[in-house]
């Protein structure tokens, strides 16, 4: 794996970390200070102090104690200094004493700042069954 690649990849895996440990600003902090963050419900949260705060929110509510795991499914670098970084996460949750899992896919838009790596935008899509006749 190219250095690019690794840095990336451990990117994703900080997100991961972070979660998991319920840390709302290690969780944010590898976003730029502009960066948009599109959550799986549509919602939008302009910059990194808004992404720590509702992180904050859920992490001390509905995802407390939650775990994610995230595989990287591609990385493209439309430029040397820009990657679009593909990604699937598996939330496992509790939601009122109920076991709950949510299957998403994640897009990082990221730019490379002073040879660091800082997203600027992340768009996280839930998966969901689609209506037949989407189906392939």
């Amino acid at each position: 794996m190219a250095p690019d690649e690794r840095a990336l990849a451990d990117l994703v895996r900080q997100l991961e970390d972070a979660w998991n440990a319920g840390d709302p600003a290690g969780f944010a902090a590898p976003f730029r200070n502009d960066a948009v963050f599109i959550h799986i419900y549509g919602g939008q949260l302009d910059g990194r102090v808004a992404i720590e705060g509702a992180h904050r929110v859920i992490f001390d509510g509905i995802y407390k104690g939650s775990r994610n795991h995230s595989t990287g499914r591609g990385i493209r670098f439309p430029r040397p200094d820009v990657a679009i970084v593909l990604v699937e996460a598996h939330l496992q949750f509790s939601e009122h004493g109920q076991a709950r899992k949510i299957h998403a896919r994640p897009t990082l838009i990221v730019g490379k700042e002073a040879g660091r790596w800082v997203i600027e935008m992340f768009q996280n899509t839930r998966i969901t069954e689609p209506p037949s006749g989407i189906r392939p």
